[in-house]
């Protein structure tokens, strides 16, 4: 069960503030910032919110980690790409009557805050610099969502794990001795989820990465052994 926690520190002080976007104001707008603010601590493997249910405002990762999973009709599910501490999770609030396009679920333990909609676009307004901000964040967002869709279009399944593995592994590793361990553990099906393969695809493609000595895998915890030829067989 989510539970109201009290902020691990103030926004004052914060360090996701110089990427957050959302939190990145002035500090003359900080005590209203953290007014329109409720901070919800969550444990792993909860459902912090369902595809197609309502909007209750901004939703901004401060600490932790979630995926985001679309459904089909068929029920065929897809995991877009991990979020990790200062990272916006739900944009769709900016819109009138907004529905969440996916369902969020965390993969650890993670303090979420959400940030009502309509005082928010109020500070947009007294701030253009914010506004522009957001509008710069909201582009980028709209260029991942094409490369996405560029990969699932026109890249093999090889590549595309390899390319999971490879943004798993830069967004989250740890690096020591040439190696990158992914600082984030996935079930199978979600890695499988995130590539747009099978689970028999993942397993078979993780088993021909770890004896080309691409890969070890202890678990759930995968350790990438050659990152620069990953990268090569991604095309990135």
């Amino acid at each position: 069960m989510k539970t109201s926690s009290p902020q691990k520190e103030s926004c004052r002080t914060c360090g996701l503030r110089t990427h957050a976007v959302l939190c990145d104001v002035a500090d003359e707008d900080l005590a209203g910032f953290e007014a329109i603010k409720r901070v919800l601590q969550y444990e792993p493997r909860q459902v912090v919110f369902y595809e197609g249910h309502a909007c209750l405002g901004l939703y901004l990762l401060c600490a932790g980690k979630v995926t985001l999973t679309r459904s089909s009709v068929r029920g065929h599910r897809h995991i877009l790409p991990v979020l990790g501490p200062g990272e916006v999770i739900e944009k769709h609030a900016f819109q009138e009557r907004a529905v969440h396009g996916a369902t969020c679920e965390t993969v650890e333990s993670s303090q979420i805050a959400v940030i009502e909609r309509a005082p928010y676009l109020a500070l947009l307004e007294r701030r253009p610099d914010l506004a522009l901000k957001v509008i710069q964040l909201v582009s980028r967002e709209i260029g991942r969502h094409l490369d996405h869709l560029d990969e699932f279009t026109f890249k093999t399944a090889r590549e595309r794990l390899a390319g999971v593995l490879i943004d798993l592994g830069r967004r989250f590793g740890k690096q020591a001795g040439g190696v990158v361990q992914v600082g984030v553990e996935l079930k199978r099906e979600e890695v499988a989820e995130m590539a747009g393969v099978t689970v028999e695809t993942v397993i078979r493609l993780l088993g021909t990465f770890r004896k080309e000595g691409l890969v070890t895998l202890d678990g759930r915890t995968i350790t990438l052994r050659n990152p620069n030829r990953l990268s090569r067989i991604a095309k990135l």
